[in-house]
C-alpha cells in the first residue's frame, strides 16, 4: 500500500510541475543595475519552477542585437530605449516591447564641465553649448530636447557631439563638451573626481520616464506562448524580489548578494547610492514610449503610422502580475519613489 501511495504522490508531483523545455530561452542584457530581476529569477530558481531553461548573454550594448532578436536567434532582450527598436517594428520585423526594464525615477543627471559652474545656471544658459550624446539615436536625445523645449530651445539649439557616457570624463577633462546626460555610477563618480558638476536631475523636470525595455521576438512568442507565460512568471517573482530589496526590505542583503554573484554590480558603494528602478507591474508605459515614437518620427528617425498595439504588448506582464496577486510592501515605511 505505501508502494502505491508513493507511485501516486510521485505522479501527482510530475503532473502539477511543468516539462523542462526542450529548446532554451535565449536571453540579451545590457549591464546595469535593473538587469538585478533576470538574475534574482535565475539565481532563487524561478525559471527553473517553471521548467524553463534559460540562457544569458551580456551585451556592451542592446543596439547591436536587434538583428539577432529579429531573426530569433535571440528570443529576448533587455536594454535601453533606442531610435531602432521603433525602426524594426516600422519595418515588419517581428519585435515588440513587452515590458518595463528601468522607468522613473531613472537617475539620469545633466553634468556640465566644472569650469562652467556658475556660468551655466540653468537650461537656458546651454544654448550654442556643445553636448554629448552616444551614436545614435537614444532616449538621451529625446529626454534633452524635452529638457530643452522647458527654456524653449531645442536640439537644434545646441552642437550635438558623439561621445558615449564612459568616454565623457575625457571629454569634461579636456574641454571638447559642454555638457552631457549621464546614468550611474557615472552621476556619482564625474562629480566625485571633479570632472563634472551636476547642473539638474532630469527626473525632477520630466515626467513617465522610460529608460530601458523588455523585448521579445514575436514569432517565438506566437510559436511558444506559454513558455513565453510562464517566463514573465517568474521574472515577474524576480521584479518582486527585486522591488522588495529596493525598498530596504528583509531581503535586501540576500538581494545584494545575488547582484554581486551575478556581476551586475562590480562595487558595492553603488547599493548606497541610486538603484534603478523597474516598475512592479512589468509593464511599460504605453503613452510615454508612443510620446517618444512620435518624437522620433518628427526627427525623421523611423517612419510614422505605427499604432500602441503595434509598439507595445503588455499582456504577457500583465497576466503574471494578476496571477501573483497585488504587490505588498514589506516595508511601509519606506518612502523612496520608484518600484511601484
Amino acid at each position: 500500500m505505501k508502494r502505491l501511495m508513493s507511485v501516486a504522490a510521485a505522479l501527482a508531483v510530475a503532473l502539477c510541475t511543468p516539462a523542462v523545455a526542450q529548446e532554451p530561452i535565449r536571453v540579451a542584457w545590457v549591464k546595469a543595475l535593473v538587469a538585478g530581476p533576470l538574475m534574482i529569477a535565475k539565481e532563487k530558481g524561478y525559471f527553473t519552477r517553471e521548467g524553463l531553461n534559460v540562457e544569458f548573454e551580456l551585451a556592451a550594448s542592446s543596439s547591436n542585437l536587434m538583428p539577432m532578436l529579429a531573426t530569433g536567434r535571440l528570443h529576448m532582450l533587455e536594454g535601453g530605449v533606442q531610435a531602432n527598436i521603433f525602426g524594426a517594428i516600422a519595418q515588419g520585423l517581428p519585435i515588440i516591447i513587452a515590458g518595463d526594464r528601468a522607468s522613473e525615477p531613472t537617475g539620469h543627471h545633466l553634468l556640465i564641465r566644472p569650469d562652467l559652474k556658475g556660468v551655466v545656471k540653468s537650461i537656458a544658459d546651454l544654448k550654442g553649448r556643445s553636448f554629448a550624446v552616444g551614436a545614435g539615436i537614444s532616449i538621451f536625445h529625446y529626454e534633452m530636447d524635452r529638457l530643452l523645449n522647458t527654456a524653449g530651445l531645442s536640439l537644434r539649439d545646441v552642437e550635438l557631439k558623439n561621445i558615449a557616457v564612459p568616454q565623457l570624463a575625457a571629454a569634461f577633462r579636456n574641454g571638447a563638451v559642454d555638457a552631457g546626460l549621464v546614468y550611474t555610477p557615472f552621476t556619482r563618480l564625474l562629480p566625485a573626481q571633479g570632472l563634472a558638476a551636476s547642473l539638474l536631475e532630469v527626473d525632477h523636470h520630466l515626467k513617465k520616464a522610460t529608460g530601458g525595455v523588455t523585448m521579445i521576438n514575436t514569432d517565438w512568442a506566437k510559436r511558444k506562448p506559454d513558455e513565453v507565460k510562464r517566463f514573465f512568471m517568474g521574472l515577474a517573482r524576480g521584479v518582486r524580489d527585486f522591488c522588495q530589496a529596493y525598498h530596504h526590505g528583509s531581503n535586501r542583503a540576500e538581494v545584494q548578494s545575488i547582484l554581486m554573484k551575478s556581476d551586475v554590480v562590480d562595487d558595492p558603494a553603488m547599493f548606497d547610492n541610486f538603484w534603478g528602478s523597474r516598475k512592479v507591474s512589468g509593464e511599460a508605459d504605453v503613452e510615454n514610449l508612443f510620446d517618444v515614437y512620435e518624437w522620433l518620427v518628427k526627427q525623421g528617425a523611423v517612419a510614422g503610422g505605427l499604432t500602441r498595439e503595434k509598439i507595445v504588448d503588455n499582456s504577457f506582464a500583465r497576466a503574471a502580475n494578476a496571477a501573483l496577486g497585488p504587490f505588498v510592501k514589506e516595508n511601509r515605511d519606506d518612502r523612496t519613489p520608484g518600484c511601484e
